[in-house]
């Protein structure tokens, strides 16, 4: 068991303060009446959007919370309109217009904006003429949602699909025409009665309203006690990017994610980080919900080495309509995984609008060639209530890219080019390999350019499916919705070229020439919820959901072979499958008061979860992991080469369950002043339970300009691939086949030597930060952090059992080395994250928005535990858990900092985005070796190199010929900047030019410049 009693305490502290406060309304002051001068002009106040959900308040409790939020009064007669009758209102982030429509219609009342407010009365009817017409975005495409009022009345209606619309409204009636996002529109009926209508874009919606990370009202960015980046649907595609993964890396600053080659699980779902941590210490939701892992462990040395990622590219792009990214510790909200943040992917909800975008990208040097084809429909279901289901389809092709340079080493003989490490050739070789390259004539002599390797984005066919529907049930007030879809990556990776030196442990006559292994992957990917939702009458909104989702990964590794069979080996072989499955089923509900305790809002939220996870390993071909005879008679490497298979010792199948408590309480005290509070527990069949809680606040210095802050408890449970995943890889040493092993943690072997399970990592996370809103067109958010992770879990270094007493035992016979996963070390990491966002209007047809984001961040290991003693006995030199090589890999191989700067301008039917993204220097490690200088055998210690920071430019211009077609042209890496060279005089994994550019950082890739043209077509 966890024991998080200190935490308890000091979290009961918290809420008694809270609720203290919220007891002693007369302890904090009343926000200050807003002066005329701040009141807004009256023929605009109607599109002044309104947030707000009161469950059985007077009439004119709603009025005077509507009245704080858009600063103009109402005028009336509390008898004449029945102020004191009790009414239910709930709004997120609406117009006024469509808030008094809903609020005024049942009550039959009227209403009027003049010069000094808005004037109630009771409505009086008269004759109606019939009018229609159509509402059109700032770019000519048909406007979905769109808000129509007669002004003055609560008479109106939306927008379908088309943008189309139908009204009946009273002679000399006055239309408003509003949407979030952009200017309200006022047309005076007289004669007419049909209206084509254009909206303009407003330069003052800068305050994206988000859910994630509370429970309570939606919220905008100066209103949040926590930062988050708010990401729609067209910032993302303006990226020229296909995958989701990059999308958000060139939008969201703490967000990271680098394409890899040769790099093992990289290589079929990308590593993606959040503030520098590593990839299984951000959790990743759909629509609020859990989503599921990726199946296969990353074990490569390479960013999130150990870990298991969420595979964002896995969810179609065109589903999206928006992500938000909360850079945030919420373990307390949302449960485990959560220590560094949360990425809520928001589903596309539209309806009556049909969307096909194709893209083609080709990089500089002519490879890489990207194919996208996507669309997306949805579709109103019922009449007087109506539902949506929209759906999504797309199909994704990658081309390969190839950065390899020429290769420098021997093909008949092993040996590096003159002057490099770690071998010279003598004389004598370079006599063999030419005579034996000209018998071959397949290659030319020593020196001629040639390239035998692949290193670059590996070559990809995806495709996938999703759908998000939801549909009230009758007149029952229930809502029915689900969401999910399938996606399928056939994917080919490389590994490193086999030369055909006869006395190389990997040489097969299958292959006289030397071989490169091809490694293709297949990942399948489904998942689905099914949920329930229902607002009560006396305020309480319930919601019971559950969900499923599955990935399995099946490997191969093709033109190779078992180098052990010779002759008799095939050359195709079946590597194995890992797979992962995750059910999870949970109740929430909350509950938002207005008034109690005296405060202006008060919102509680609490409810359960239930998880049951899966994980699998099933056995390769018996020829991807058989020991043929040559193995011992001739030292030939046992296994399929490039890949060995999953033996049937190593066939995994664990399963956990979890059962999760939480309660979230958030209230605005006064005007100025928001405090919420979370406590979560956990407990896990496996390993125990778990206490995480958080405190937040945010104090309004002004309507504009906000203090923010946070403390919380988080914590990450083991993922059952670290503690159950197992691996073997045979090698022949001395004549013997000895073996190289990934011990489960459940594995009896370890007891003796003192290893114990991994147990949660658990972490404090402290932000403060200030957002403002300077004015209408300027807006930034400052947030500094500290995340410090107690014991963090990691995969051991290799201990070799020759050079340590404890695993010279009968028990390790047969092995050579062993790494298990433990909890080794604490890491401390602090930074600072800049968003601004500024947007002008020039003109109706004219306009500008930028942006500027950046972090500092750095990530240090501050404690390193002890070896295990029984481990360390009879051993003189100290045995390390974790050595150079894995530290750099947390420490300084992603960019410490990160600065996207972009602007778009809008003229008329054209817009042009520049964007300029910097990554920050990343420096790799490796072990030292003994290495052959100038005909000596030296030993060199660690080293390393850093790899300077580099800035990309980036282009897109977008054209709209008519109303439903966007034509984009742009260009990535416009200058074609790479990262810099692998020091090939220095360091092994050059790999006689197979490597090129550092596989053991993650900056920014190296595929060079990348044009791209794409249509989007709009019904």
């Amino acid at each position: 068991m966890l024991h998080a009693y200190p935490f308890c305490r000091a979290a009961a502290r918290l809420t008694f303060a809270f609720l203290l406060l919220a007891l002693q309304p007369g302890l904090v002051a009343a926000a200050p009446a807003v002066s005329a001068a701040t009141r807004p002009a009256a023929d605009n106040v109607l599109a002044r959007h309104v947030t707000l959900q009161l469950e059985a308040q007077p009439v004119k409790t709603v009025l005077a919370t509507i009245e704080s939020q858009v600063h103009i009064r109402f005028l009336y007669s509390q008898q004449l309109i029945g102020a004191e009758r009790r009414v239910s209102v709930a709004a997120v982030d609406e117009p006024l217009s469509g808030v008094l429509e809903t609020l005024l219609a049942p009550l039959r009342i009227g209403y009027e904006v003049v010069n000094s407010g808005i004037v109630l009365a009771p409505a009086v009817r008269a004759a109606v003429i019939p009018i229609s017409g159509r509402v059109l975005d700032a770019e000519g495409q048909p406007m979905a949602g769109a808000t129509v009022l007669e002004q003055g009345t609560n008479n109106g209606t939306g927008t379908d699909g088309e943008g189309r619309f139908a009204l009946k409204v009273q002679p000399g009636a006055t239309l408003v025409i509003s949407a979030i996002g952009f200017k309200s529109q006022q047309l005076v009926v007289g004669d007419r009665t049909t209206f084509d209508v254009r909206l303009v874009a407003s330069a003052t919606d800068l305050g994206d309203v988000t859910v994630v990370g509370s429970r309570g009202l939606p919220r905008t960015d100066v209103e949040r006690p926590s930062p988050v980046d708010v990401l729609n649907a067209k910032e993302l595609q303006l990226t020229g990017q296909t995958d989701l993964g990059q999308q958000v890396q060139f939008n969201s600053p703490s967000f990271n994610s680098a394409k890899t080659g040769v790099n093992g699980v990289a290589n079929y779902a990308d590593p993606a980080s959040l503030r520098g941590l590593s990839p299984d210490q951000v959790l990743v939701l759909v629509d609020g919900k859990r989503r599921h892992q990726f199946s296969a462990l990353n074990l490569n040395v390479t960013v999130g080495a150990g870990t298991v990622v969420t595979d964002l590219n896995a969810i179609p792009s065109l589903a999206i309509e928006r992500i938000e990214v909360l850079r945030d510790g919420a373990a307390a909200q949302y449960g485990s995984d959560a220590i560094a943040g949360v990425i809520n992917l928001g589903l596309n909800k539209s309806t009556g609008i049909a969307t096909a975008k194709v893209q083609y990208g080709i990089t500089q040097q002519g490879d890489g060639a990207q194919y996208l084809a996507g669309a997306n429909y949805g579709v109103k279901l019922g009449k007087t209530n109506p539902g949506y289901a929209n759906f999504t389809l797309q199909y994704q092709h990658q081309g390969q890219t190839n950065r390899t340079d020429n290769y420098v080493g021997g093909i008949y003989n092993t040996f590096n080019a003159p002057g490099t490490l770690p071998a010279a050739p003598t004389a004598t070789q370079l006599v063999n390999e030419n005579q034996k390259r000209a018998e071959r004539g397949v290659y030319g002599p020593v020196g001629t350019p040639i390239k035998v390797g692949v290193y670059g984005s590996n070559q990809a066919d995806i495709y996938q499916g999703f759908y998000n529907l939801g549909v009230p049930l009758g007149d029952s007030k229930w809502s029915v919705y689900s969401f999910g879809g399938y996606s399928r990556k056939d994917i080919l990776a490389y590994g490193f070229f086999r030369n055909a030196a006869p006395n190389g442990s990997n040489y097969s006559p299958l292959h006289p020439d030397g071989y490169l292994p091809e490694l293709p992957g297949r990942s399948d990917d489904y998942s689905a919820v099914v949920g329930l939702n229902r607002k009560l009458a006396g305020g309480w909104n319930l919601d019971f959901s559950t969900g499923y989702g599955y990935n399995y990964l099946d490997l191969y590794a093709n033109k190779t072979a078992n180098a052990s069979m010779g002759t008799a080996s095939p050359t195709d072989f079946y590597v194995g499958r890992s797979a992962f499955g995750q059910s999870t089923s949970e109740v929430n509900v909350s509950r938002n008061y207005t008034g109690l305790f005296g405060t202006k809002s008060f919102n509680v939220a609490f409810g359960s979860q239930f998880r049951a996870d899966r994980f699998q390993l099933k056995r390769g071909s018996a020829e991807s992991y058989f020991a043929g005879p040559l193995a011992t008679s001739a030292g030939k490497s046992p296994g399929s080469n490039g890949r060995p298979g999953i033996a049937p010792e190593d066939e995994t199948d664990a399963t956990r369950t979890n059962v999760g408590v939480y309660v979230d309480l958030e209230s605005d005290l006064t005007e100025r002043l928001l405090l919420t509070t979370a406590l979560r527990y956990e407990n896990y069949s496996d390993f125990g339970s778990n206490i995480s809680g958080k405190f937040a606040g945010r104090f309004k210095l002004t309507e504009g300009i906000s203090l923010r802050g946070s403390i919380n408890r988080g914590f990450r449970a083991p993922s059952l691939q670290q503690t159950f995943n197992s691996v073997t890889t045979s090698t022949v040493q001395s004549g013997a086949i000895v073996q190289t092993k990934q011990l489960r943690n459940d594995d009896a072997r370890l007891i003796p030597l003192g290893v114990a399970a991994p147990k949660a990592e658990t972490s404090w996370n402290y932000s403060a930060g200030v957002a403002a809103q300077v004015n209408q067109n300027l807006l930034f958010t400052l947030d500094a952090y500290q995340i410090d992770i107690q014991d963090r879990i990691i995969d051991s270094e290799r201990l070799i059992k020759s050079n340590i007493k404890a695993l010279q035992t009968p028990d390790f016979a047969g092995i050579s080395e062993i790494r298990f996963f433990t909890n080794a070390i604490d890491t401390r990491t602090r930074g600072l994250d800049l968003v601004s966002t500024y947007k002008t209007d020039f003109s109706e047809r004219s306009r500008l928005s930028a942006s500027l984001a950046l972090t500092f961040n750095q990530t240090n290991i501050v404690r390193t535990g002890a070896t295990p003693a029984a481990l360390q006995a009879g051993t003189a030199n100290r045995i390390l858990l974790i050595d150079t090589v894995s530290i750099g890999l947390i420490e300084r191989a992603q960019p410490r900092q990160k600065v996207l700067l972009s602007a778009t301008y809008t003229w008329g039917k054209f817009s042009i985005t520049p964007r300029a993204s910097y990554f920050g220097a990343v420096t790799a490690y490796e072990k030292p070796a003994n290495k052959t200088v100038n005909g000596a055998v030296v030993y060199v210690p660690h080293i390393s190199q850093e790899f300077k920071g580099k800035t990309l430019i980036d282009l897109a211009l977008v054209y709209n010929p008519a109303k439903a077609v966007s034509i984009t042209v742009g260009g990535n890496n416009l200058f074609n900047v790479y990262p810099d060279r692998v020091d090939s005089r220095r360091f092994g994994s050059y790999s006689n030019g197979e490597i090129p550019y550092t596989r053991n950082a993650a900056q920014f890739g190296f595929n060079g410049a990348y044009y791209y043209t794409n249509a989007t077509f709009t019904f």
